[in-house]
C-alpha cells in the first residue's frame, strides 16, 4: 500500500526517518566506556567513534538532497538505508577500535539519508507556511526514539554487550528500508535537468548569500555542536567520574533528553502566535543560562549527577524550541531546491556538531579539578555563537523563493 502524502503513515515515516540518526548517536553513548575497556583502548579514542560518525553524517549532507532533486527521492532514500543498514551491522563485528572508526563514518554516510530526504519529503508534501508547525510536531515525534535510546543501550550494554547497539539500530535501518521499498512513492515534482557540480555550487551559492537562509541554518549548526558536545563529555562524567553504570546512565539521560521534548511542545504552543524567526533568536538565551549553571556549581564544587543533568536538560530545551523553525524556515524558501537546502542544514547540523565533539575531547584532556569546566569552556563560544548569527534574522519577513 502506498503511504499517501500528509497522511498519518506519512507522517509517522517522516518521524522514523528522521530518528534513525539520532538514534544511532545516542544508543551508542551508555556503551561507550565499554566499547573502550573491550577493545582495549583509551576514552578519548572511543569519544573519536562519534566525532567520525559526525563527520561521515555531515559529508552525506552534500549528495542526498542533491542527487534527489535530480533523481527523486525513493530510489536515493533506498539506497542510502541499504548502505547504512550493512555499514551499521559492520560495527557491531568491528575488532579493534581503528575498525569502528573507519565504519562509523561509513555508517554516518548512510544515516544521513534519512534526515536529509526525511526534510525534504516533509517539503514536497506541506507548503511554506504550515511547515513551522508541522516540523514541530515531527519534532516531537523524532524526539521520542532518542529519548528512549540511551535506556534502551544501556540496558543492550549490560544484558548482551556494545555490540547489542548496533544490531537494534541495523534492524531498524532495515525495517526502514522494506516501508520505503513496498509504500512510498516518489514526491519530488521539481526534476532537476542535470546534475553536477556547477548546479551544485550555484543553488548552494544562492542560498549561502541569503542572509536569512543563513540564519536559520547557523544557530541551529552551533545549538547541535553544543549538545553534541555535551553527548560526548556527560557518559564520561556520570559513569567513570561519579561511578554510575551504562544503565544507570541510561535512565538519568532521560532527564536531559526531556528538556527537548519539553522545548519542542512549548514551541508547539507558540507556534502562530510568536513568530519563529523570533522564537530562534530567543531560545539562545537558554544555551547561555545553561552553561552559566554549570559553571557555577562546577566551581562551587558540587559534585553529583544533578549538577551536570540540570544544566544539560536547560540546554536540551532551548534546542528544542529551535529546532523545527530553524529546519522549516531553511528548507521552505527553497522548494525546487528542497534537497540541497536541507543537505546544507544537515551540514551544518552535523559539521559543526562534530566541532563540539572535537572541542570537548581536547579539553577533557587538559583536564580540571572542576569535573565540568572542560565541557564548559569548550562549549562556550558555541553558545555566544548561536545567539549572535540569529541575529541574522532581524527585519522584515521573508517570502519563499518559490511558492507551492
Amino acid at each position: 500500500m502506498t503511504l499517501k502524502p500528509r497522511s498519518a503513515a506519512y507522517i509517522a515515516l517522516l518521524v522514523a526517518l528522521g530518528s534513525f540518526g539520532p538514534l544511532t548517536m545516542s544508543i551508542y553513548t551508555p556503551v561507550m566506556p565499554s566499547v573502550g575497556h573491550d577493545l582495549v583502548t583509551t576514552p578519548d579514542s572511543v569519544k573519536l567513534t562519534l566525532t567520525t560518525y559526525m563527520l561521515g553524517f555531515a559529508v552525506g549532507q552534500l549528495f542526498y538532497g542533491p542527487l534527489s532533486d535530480r533523481y527523486g527521492r525513493r530510489p536515493v532514500l533506498l539506497g542510502g538505508l541499504l548502505f547504512f543498514a550493512a555499514t551499521t551491522f559492520g560495527c557491531s563485528f568491528a575488532n579493534s577500535i581503528s575498525d569502528l572508526i573507519v565504519l562509523r563514518v561509513l555508517q554516518g554516510l548512510g544515516a544521513a539519508s534519512g534526515s536529509v530526504l526525511g526534510r525534504a519529503l516533509t517539503r514536497d508534501a506541506y507548503t511554506f507556511q504550515e511547515m513551522p508547525l508541522v516540523m514541530s510536531w515531527i519534532s516531537l515525534g523524532q524526539n521520542i526514539a532518542p529519548s528512549l535510546a540511551p535506556t534502551i543501550g544501556g540496558f543492550l550494554g549490560e544484558w548482551a554487550s556494545w555490540r547489542a547497539t548496533f544490531w537494534f539500530v541495523g534492524g531498524f535501518g532495515a525495517i526502514l528500508f522494506l516501508v520505503t521499498l513496498l509504500g512510498l512513492g516518489e514526491t519530488n515534482k521539481y526534476r532537476s535537468e542535470r546534475i553536477d557540480l556547477g548546479s551544485l555550487l550555484s543553488g548552494s551559492g544562492e542560498m549561502l548569500r541569503d542572509r536569512r537562509f543563513l540564519g536559520h541554518i547557523l544557530p541551529l549548526g552551533f545549538a547541535f555542536a553544543l549538545n553534541f558536545g555535551m553527548l560526548a563529555g556527560v557518559p564520561f562524567i556520570l559513569q567513570e567520574s561519579l561511578g554510575f553504570s551504562p544503565k544507570e546512565f541510561g535512565l538519568i539521560v532521560l532527564l536531559s533528553v526531556g528538556g527537548f521534548t519539553a522545548g519542542t511542545f512549548v514551541n508547539n504552543r507558540l507556534v502562530g502566535r510568536i513568530a519563529p524567526t523570533t522564537i530562534i533568536r530567543f531560545s539562545g538565551w537558554f544555551h547561555i543560562a545553561a552553561l552559566v549553571v554549570m559553571a557555577v556549581l562546577s566551581l562551587s564544587e558540587i559534585v553529583t549527577w544533578w549538577a551536570i543533568v540540570g544544566p544539560h536538560m536547560l540546554l536540551s530545551f532551548g534546542t528544542g524550541m529551535m529546532v523545527a523553525n530553524a529546519n522549516a524556515g531553511a528548507v521552505g524558501m527553497y522548494p525546487r531546491l528542497a534537497g540541497t537546502a536541507s543537505s546544507l542544514a544537515g551540514l551544518a547540523q552535523m559539521g559543526m556538531g562534530a566541532m563540539g565533539t572535537i572541542s570537548v575531547a581536547i579539553l577533557a584532556v587538559v583536564g580540571s579539578r572542576y569535573i565540568a569546566m572542560p565541557l564548559v569552556i569548550g562549549l562556550a563560544p558555541f553558545a555566544v555563537a548561536t545567539l549572535l548569527s540569529a541575529r541574522l534574522l532581524r527585519g522584515g519577513p521573508r517570502t519563499p523563493k518559490l511558492e507551492s
